[in-house]
Formats: structure tokens, sequence, C-alpha cells
């Protein structure tokens, strides 16, 4: 049985490599496909953990719009596909790569299998254009891999047969018990430290700013407080960073850490505030509370579970929020109280034995 596995941007990469480990010690053919739509927080990836694509496509350029990125992936991957003729692609989640190269297996006929399938906000622009772009692969998806009960009934309500999703935790939850044996050592938590990533394209402008009030409140509230903020490369948050907050010292504004230093910010912060989807599910793992800068999360697991909240960026609500979790330890143990909704870190190796018995695909 011939498997493709395809990825272009670092967040399918982060969820892909335990699936791609699992694969490799399998009996199944694997090919490793990077479409290139993120180059080098991809490729800083694939290094640090020995990830060697077979094919490389490398259809990144400068300031791509969503329609490049779907003209060049397609244009490209269409031969690459052809060529292989493989019985199954696996894709995860919700990018521009993977629902130009479903779409590119759908028009050829390939079958697809879509992992962290099944999430959903219910409202197509926000997030935008991910919400799109995962529905898209359950029209046709072979296999649904849902990583929660929740997902599961999404695709049923959609009417996607039950016989084709099978609910295995997400891999989120097996790559960050790879980090942490592999990597890390002590890492003591700063009470005084809040990480914050927000880049999504709904924030850009106003969503941004009002991020950068929330700073500024809070730092006047909490004189040893201190944030991390790792910059996403998209011109449109630089813009609207707060000019006056960039010389302040008790902000640590940085370029895209790798997930490596990523994770261990992530280890070290006392809390968290994103927009990340990636991060969201990330925070129950490491027993983080999450105020969560969206309106809707396709993740409503984390809001259920008690580690996050739907904020928005509204100011005074993440203030709230913030001076809560900051001030009252009883408040904070609450949020970081329940267990993991996204499983015990075995997706990776469900994944695998599903796609063995399905050689009959």
């Amino acid at each position: 049985m011939k498997v493709v596995v395809v990825y272009g941007t670092r967040p399918e990469l982060i969820k892909m490599i335990p699936v791609i480990y699992a694969l490799k010690k399998s009996s199944l053919n694997t090919i490793v496909i990077n479409t290139g739509q993120h180059k080098e927080m991809v490729a800083e990836l694939e290094r640090d953990f020995d990830i060697t694509p077979d094919i490389s496509l490398e259809i990144m350029t400068a300031n791509q719009t969503l329609t490049d990125i779907l003209v060049n992936v397609a244009k490209a991957i269409d031969p690459v596909l052809k060529e292989i003729d493989p019985d199954l692609v696996l894709l995860q989640g919700d990018t521009s790569t993977v629902a130009t190269v479903g779409t590119v297996c759908f028009y050829n006929k390939f079958k697809v299998g879509h992992v962290e399938a099944g999430l959903r906000s219910f409202d197509m622009m926000q997030p935008f254009p991910e919400e799109f772009n995962r529905r898209i692969i359950s029209l046709f998806a072979t296999l649904n891999f849902a990583p929660t009960l929740r997902s599961k009934q999404n695709l049923l309500n959609e009417g996607v047969n039950d016989a084709a999703i099978f609910v295995t935790g997400n891999t989120v939850v097996d790559m960050i018990k790879l980090v942490q044996e592999k990597f890390f050592e002590n890492v003591p938590v700063d009470k005084n430290k809040i990480l914050i990533t927000a880049h999504r394209r709904e924030n850009h402008g106003e969503g941004i700013r009002n991020v950068c009030t929330s700073i500024s409140k809070m730092l006047g509230e909490f004189p040893d407080l201190k944030f991390v903020w790792p910059i996403h490369p998209n011109p449109n948050v630089r813009a609207a960073l707060d000019k006056e907050l960039l010389n302040n010292e008790r902000i640590t504004f940085c370029d895209p850490l790798n997930y490596i230093s990523l994770a261990k910010e992530l280890k070290s912060s006392y809390l968290v505030w994103t927009d990340s989807g990636g991060i969201q599910e990330e925070c129950p793992s490491f027993k983080k509370p999450v105020l969560i800068l969206r309106n809707v999360t396709e993740r409503p697991e984390v809001v259920d579970s008690g580690f996050g909240v739907l904020t928005g960026t509204d100011p005074d609500v993440v203030c709230d929020y913030t001076r809560r979790l900051l001030t009252s330890e009883t408040y904070y143990q609450q949020m970081i109280s329940g267990s993991n909704p996204f499983g015990d870190g075995t997706a990776a190796k469900q994944i695998v034995e599903i796609i063995k018995q399905q050689q009959t695909l």
C-alpha cells in the first residue's frame, strides 16, 4: 500500500511528525511531500526532527496571496501525484495546502485520509479561510481521523458515513510527549510571564491594536508582569503594533520561534493569550490557562474542559480574566484541573493501524 503524506506549513508538520514516524516504522510504503507553503519555518522543523521529504515543491513566493498558493500548489502537485499513483494521500488540518491538494486528489480520484477532521467554528469567515478549507476535505475524504467525539458528531451532522470516521485523539498530544522526552529538561514556570501569539486574519488591524491596549493596561497594574510575543512575519500583524510598546523592556518581541523554543516558552509561562488553534490544543497538555483572542473557536473542547476562555480581543474582557488568573490561585487551579480533551498521545499509532486495516480502500 502506497501512502503519500503532504504538508506545506509548520502547523501541519508539527502534527504530522508523529504520524510520519509511525508510518516509517510500519510496513506501508510512505512518500513524504513538502509543498513549500511555509519555507523557512518548516525547514527548521524538518532539521530538528530528522524529517527529509522525498519531494519538495517549493511553491512559496514573496507576499503570496491565497490565490497564489491555490494555483501554485495545484499546478505543482497534480503531475507528481499522477506519477506516484497513491493508494491514500494523508493531509492534516485546514491550510490552503490541505484544501488545494485535497481538491486535486478529488479531481484525480485519489483517496484522502484527513487527520484532525471534523473541527468546526460554524462561521465561514472565522477563522478565514480555514473553516472553508476543512469543510471541503470532509466532502470527499475516505478516512476521517477525528480528534474528539465532538468532531465526529460534527461530521455525522454533515452526512459523513459513520464507518468512515475514527476518533483517535489529536496528534499534537503525541508531539508534545515527543518534544518533552527529546528536548526538555527542567523548565521552571515564571509566574510573572504571559505568552502571546496573535496573527489570525480577522485580528489584523483593530484586533492586534486591542491586544496592545490590553498589554499596556496589565503592565500598568502589575509592576512585575512581563510578556513574550513572537511576532508572525505577516506585515499586517507588524503594522498594527503599538510603536510605544516596541521599546518596553518588559515586553520581549521576537521573530517566530522554532517549535522547540515555542514549546519551552509555553511550558515556562504562567498563562497564554492566543488566537492560534494549535496553541489552544497544546495548553491542556502543558496545564496552562489560555485566553482565546477570538470570537469563535473550532476547538470548543478547550473551553468545555475548563482550560480556555473565549475573550475576543476586547481589552476589558481580556484584562478582567487575566487579572483574575494573576490574583486568584483558586481560579487558576480550577482552570487547569480538568483532563486533556485531546487524548493520551497514541493518536499517530491508531491512525497507522486504521490505515493498515483498510488495505482494500
